[in-house]
């Protein structure tokens, strides 16, 4: 009776490929990201005091990169003041009169073109 209930050898390397070929079309269907998300999880289940030390050092690394690159408060162009919301002395310009010759001039001036 023990020797019938013993199945082939063909039966387990058949129930292997099958297995892996379930395996192989389940991670098709599911999308990338989370498949992303699942091994991040393992791997950060599996690192258990590590990852703290991780964690920490990419912070770090993240706020000395933001900081490296975060703009300087110069105005770039020198010369340059910033705006005053105080009136500055302004001189008036002295009136002329223009005289009566000078219009004639200027018409003449536009018609020979």
């Amino acid at each position: 009776m023990r020797r019938q209930s013993i199945p082939a050898d063909d039966y387990f390397e058949e129930f292997l490929s099958d297995f892996h070929h379930r395996q192989r079309q389940d991670l098709l269907k599911r999308s990338a990201r989370s498949l992303l998300v699942e091994r991040v999880g393992v791997w950060l289940r599996e690192m258990e005091g590590a990852k703290w030390i991780y964690c920490g050092g990419a912070a770090y690394a993240l706020v000395i990169v933001g900081l490296l690159t975060w703009p300087k408060e110069t105005t770039g162009k020198e010369g340059i003041e910033p705006a005053s919301l105080e009136v500055s002395e302004q001189k008036a310009l002295p009136f002329e009169r223009e005289s009566p010759g000078a219009k004639e001039n200027e018409q003449l001036k536009e018609e020979e073109f």
